[in-house]
């Protein structure tokens, strides 16, 4: 069964598995992830930062080899002397090598040149290794565009590409005194770059990672493949690079890898390290795939012993289901006890013995409802019939006597007319058959009866009935018109009738609801008789009892009459209402479901 206890129960045992398991295995994961993705990115971080700060401690051990030969007297005298013969420049060029430049040159053994200009036309220049086909011409050209390529503030500038292929320029303008800067002459180096690629080489980043370095003009200085170094960086991927700095970024068309790259303030490089997505995640995919297992596994364990535990619950609960099937069915079952001794036989034996109990009261229950059913029914019927034969006959004495009347003085027409009118009225009123009736025929007895009152009362009066056409065969209660009119005949003109009195007889559907409305221009209701009305008409319909006295009573069957057979008829949320204003009026308005009545035309009495 899709709806049994059985299957709910292992479903609410499964989802709280289910939920528990996911939410500690997803939040586990997604904890763990979160933290080896941060420890990669700390890694590419550290990594960066350290090859950055090893970069520019090799590059600042050779600014200070820069500081001997900057300190140096004879490069001092050299560059403020004014000699006038090449001899003597060439006597301190020899006296600087031999005195300043050696000692460097042996104690940085990467530097492969090192050189001096100044502006008053010295030169002096040493070599580390021996230089064949040494260029003069295209040197001395070298450095008079360094002498403007240096920075002004005589810091050390760091060129990417030297003299030779595969070096890079040291160079820093000179001066006098060191606080000074007006300079007189620039000295440089030539560093092999292959010495920084050996700092570099023993940077790991694991199995497929790898880092680079550009400068801010997109040139590779080093990278890992030999064949890309001196090459110039993409244009997009230079862009970006430049953008993300210190972040982890993506490069354009280098798909399933992330880098993260830092840019040197001291020598204006920019380093780059990368490593491979599925590297990086190769141990938050091993957790995944751990916790999936695991999770299945639990699951199908918890399943399992739900199962169990569900089976140990369901098992007395059908019993006791298919005992109370058959007590639905009047076989009052006992239903045998698990064994178990728990609070489900418990349960079962409370059962039991609710069982005997009802099995011995329903018998005289059922025989009780049934004599008192009856007995209501009775009742109703009693008073309904009681309710309708209310008619006071003091209408029926003055009609008789009009007859007597007309009989004696002399043979007319009029009689007949009464008496039919008389006749019809009677028939309709007396028959206990029919209780809903059309609108149709209570206008026909309304008609009637202001056919009588047309001769009590000695002149003509018509009622203007605007109920439209559509609504005439629609159901209401038996005499209920003819009464509303009759109490604005007794209470509406005590002064008797004029030219402008009227009553009007009207009718509509609303929402769920079907409306008659009686309303009548004459002396209306005072607020306190209005308000006596209105409680009594509130009251229950077996309270509400017509007097002689009581202004809601007629001249035949009372308003709180034939309230409480609409009332009886179709619900206590049905019956009459009353608005009233002293001195203009009063307006009853039935009230009664718009179920449309599905009498022919030939019913009409």
């Amino acid at each position: 069964m899709k709806n049994s206890l059985a299957t709910r129960v292992y479903l609410y045992f499964v989802t709280i598995i289910v939920l528990t398991v996911a939410t500690i295995g997803v939040t586990g994961y997604w904890r763990s992830s979160n933290e080896l993705e941060n420890q990669y990115q700390n890694l590419l971080t550290q990594i960066v930062d350290n090859v950055v700060h090893q970069t520019d401690l090799y590059l600042k051990n050779y600014e200070r080899a820069t500081v001997s030969i900057l300190t140096s007297p004879l490069v001092k005298d050299a560059l403020d002397s004014n000699a006038n013969t090449v001899t003597d420049f060439y006597t301190s060029s020899n006296i600087i090598n031999k005195q300043v430049f050696k000692p460097v040159l042996i104690n940085n053994p990467q530097i492969t040149m090192v050189y001096l200009a100044g502006y008053n036309g010295f030169m002096a220049y040493d070599f580390n290794t021996h230089i064949g086909n040494f260029n003069y011409r295209s040197f001395e050209e070298y450095v008079d565009q360094l002498k403007e390529d240096t920075r002004e503030d005589g810091g050390l500038t760091i060129q990417d590409s030297g003299f030779f292929d595969g070096h890079l320029t040291l160079a820093r303008r000179i001066s006098d005194r060191q606080t000074s800067r007006a300079f007189n002459g620039v000295m440089g180096f030539e560093l092999r770059i292959g010495e920084l690629t050996t700092l570099w080489k023993g940077i790991q980043l694991g199995e497929s990672g790898y880092f680079f370095i550009v400068n801010d003009r997109g040139k590779i200085l080093y990278h890992p493949d030999p064949k890309r170094i001196g090459k110039q960086l993409d244009g997009r991927q230079f862009e970006t690079v430049q953008q993300n700095k210190n972040l982890v970024f993506e490069l354009p068309d280098e798909e399933e890898r992330i880098f993260f790259s830092r840019r040197s303030d001291y020598s204006g490089w920019t380093l780059v390290a990368s490593m491979s997505v599925s590297e990086q995640r190769k141990p938050i995919s091993n957790l995944r795939q751990t916790t999936i297992y695991v999770g299945l596994g639990t699951l199908l364990i918890a399943s399992l012993l739900a199962v169990r535990f569900g089976r140990s619950i369901i098992r007395p609960v059908r019993l006791l289901e298919d005992g109370m099937r058959q007590t639905e069915k009047g076989l009052w079952t006992k239903v045998p006890l698990t064994g178990s001794r728990d609070e489900m036989d418990r349960l079962i034996i409370s059962y039991n013995t609710m069982v005997g109990r009802l099995e011995e009261m329903v018998d005289t229950v059922y025989e009780t409802e049934l004599r008192n059913q009856e007995n209501l029914l009775k009742r109703q019927l009693a008073e309904f019939q009681s309710l309708q034969l209310q008619i006071n006959p003091h209408f029926l004495y003055n009609t008789l006597e009009i007859i007597i009347c007309y009989a004696v003085v002399q043979k007319s027409s009029e009689i007949k007319d009464i008496v039919r009118s008389l006749s019809y009225m009677f028939r309709y009123s007396i028959r206990t058959d029919l209780e809903e009736i059309t609108v149709a025929n209570e206008l026909k007895h309304v008609l009637n009866f202001m056919n009588i009152m047309g001769y009590r009362i000695q002149r003509k009066f018509e009622i203007d009935v605007r109920i439209p056409p559509e609504l005439l065969l629609h159901d209401m209660v038996r005499l209920t018109l003819q009464p509303l009119v009759e109490n604005a005949f007794k209470h509406a003109f005590p002064n008797g009738l004029e030219d402008h009195h009227t009553i009007v007889i009207d009718g509509w559907i609303e929402d769920s609801d079907f409306y008659v409305t009686v309303e009548d221009n004459g002396c209306g209701i005072d607020e306190s008789k209005l308000e006596q009305i209105r409680h009594r008409l509130n009251e229950s319909q077996t309270s509400i009892k017509p007097s002689e006295d009581e202004p809601m009573t007629g001249g035949s069957i009372g308003l709180g009459n034939v309230h409480s057979r609409i009332q009886m008829v179709f619900g206590e949320q049905y019956g009459l209402s009353i608005y009233s204003k002293n001195g203009e009026g009063s307006c009853i308005t039935i009230r009664m479901p718009s179920k449309k009545s599905k009498k022919s035309h030939a019913e009409v009495i």
